[in-house]
This record gives C-alpha cells, sequence and structure tokens, in this order.
C-alpha cells in the first residue's frame, strides 16, 4: 500500500474506514488510534481496545483536526507496517520514518510535533532524522535504526532525570 499524503482520504474511502473525531480527553494518552480490517486482518494496537474502538474506525483527538493530513498519513503507513508483521513499536517508528521522507520540509508537520509531543519519537530526534534526510540519506532501515537509537537515548535521559 503505498500511500501519498494527498491519497489518504481517497483510500480510507475506498477501504472502508471511519475517521471519527473524539473528545481529546478520552484519547490523550495516545491521540490517535484505529481497530480496522486491512487485506483481511484485523489490525488494533491494544490501546483499542482500552479505548472500545469499533471496527473500521480510527479516532483522533479532537484537537488534531488541523493536522490530520500527518496523523492519517502516519496511521495508514503504521497499519501497513503491522500487516507486514512488524510489532506496535516497530510500527510506529517505520512509520514515522515514512512521514518524515514525505514531510520533513513541512513546517507545519514540525509544529504538530510541538503541540503534540511524541515520547516514543521525540521531536529532537524528529529534527535528526529531518537533517539525515536533507543531506540525502533515503534507507528506510538505516533512518529507522537513527530513530530508534535516538528514542532510546531520549528515554534513558528522562530515566536519569536529565
Amino acid at each position: 500500500m503505498p500511500v501519498l499524503a494527498n491519497d489518504v482520504s481517497v483510500l480510507l474511502r475506498e477501504l472502508g474506514w471511519r475517521v471519527r473525531y473524539v473528545l481529546h480527553r478520552v484519547i490523550e494518552d495516545y491521540n490517535a488510534c484505529y481497530r480496522v480490517v486491512y487485506r483481511g486482518r484485523v489490525i488494533a494496537p491494544p490501546a483499542a481496545d482500552r479505548l472500545g474502538i469499533p471496527l473500521n474506525e480510527i479516532w483522533l483527538s479532537e484537537r488534531l483536526r488541523g493536522f490530520e493530513k500527518y496523523v492519517l498519513f502516519h496511521e495508514l503507513r503504521e497499519i501497513m507496517y503491522r500487516y507486514q508483521g512488524h510489532d506496535v513499536d516497530e510500527a510506529h517508528l517505520l512509520a514515522r520514518v515514512d512521514e518524515a521522507l514525505v514531510f520533513c520540509s513541512d513546517q507545519r508537520w514540525i509544529e504538530y510535533f510541538r503541540r503534540f509531543p511524541d515520547s516514543t519519537a521525540p521531536l529532537r530526534c524528529i529534527q535528526e532524522l529531518c537533517n539525515a534526510i536533507s543531506r540525502g540519506a533515503s534507507d528506510r532501515e538505516v533512518l529507522y535504526r537513527m530513530l530508534a537509537e535516538c528514542a532510546d537515548r531520549q528515554v534513558l535521559r528522562r530515566g536519569h532525570g536529565s
């Protein structure tokens, strides 16, 4: 499923998935979540059970309306990676890499990370990723390792009080 940023709404309609905005307090720990059937398999992170997301729905916090194209692009890529067998964390970071390859030059995308920090892929790590891409890096596996290592370093720093 090669998803281009402009194809997201068309693809959602074709797949029969519904985007539903919910109160931020309902989904604040995740910002977005899904339970969908993709190529005959139900794909859903554990949070979908906790939230009670119905089949073929993608839930977004009401606060994400202005950033919908980025969030839905990410969710679609994450679903694709989950279908391929990646676990939730790997799929999430791989989707972040795909976002970076498409949106790094889009300042609105960077603003999205400032307003809605991702503890698993902090802004500093996203910026490092974008710097590498601007220098010509394009290998997804290399970029994934770079992002994962940066995120791990950030977690270690937080664990040591910095």
